[in-house]
């Protein structure tokens, strides 16, 4: 039996108070963070096809963008 091996280490941290939280990944995983009114509203599986949808609500276009995408 394989086990799984942590490929992966997110550190996030809030800007404004600072605070930390650090999360080990396993191979072949994902994460999702969302910030402010984003949230994740719904998660569809699809086990034979190995797939996911998930559903990101509250994320509205922005005009106040840098040039490499991230918000100024």
């Amino acid at each position: 039996m394989n086990h799984p091996t942590v490929a992966l280490r997110i550190t996030v941290e809030d800007l404004k108070t600072g605070e930390t939280s650090t999360q080990e990944m396993l191979e072949d995983d994902y994460f999702i963070l969302t910030t402010g009114r984003c949230e994740v509203a719904g998660i569809q599986t699809y086990p034979t096809k190995g797939t996911h949808v998930i559903t990101v609500k509250g994320q509205r276009a922005r005009r106040d963008r840098l040039s490499d995408g991230r918000a100024s």
